[in-house]
């Protein structure tokens, strides 16, 4: 999400990187409100497919 900056300038920069965090935060909060807490682990996409085949 994160990766370059939008903009040249360290105040720009500063400004975007806030600005995604709190989203990023806010969308955290809505999922752990609704009682659907985000998974925080990263699976490759063969993991994933084992995991929804053996469940």
């Amino acid at each position: 999400m994160g990766r370059r900056a939008r903009y040249r300038g360290l105040a720009k920069t500063h400004l975007d990187h806030t600005t995604s965090a709190t989203a990023l935060n806010l969308i955290r909060l809505n999922a752990w409100w609704n009682g659907h807490p985000l998974d925080r682990t990263n699976h490759s996409h063969l993991a994933r497919l084992q995991l929804h085949l053996v469940a």
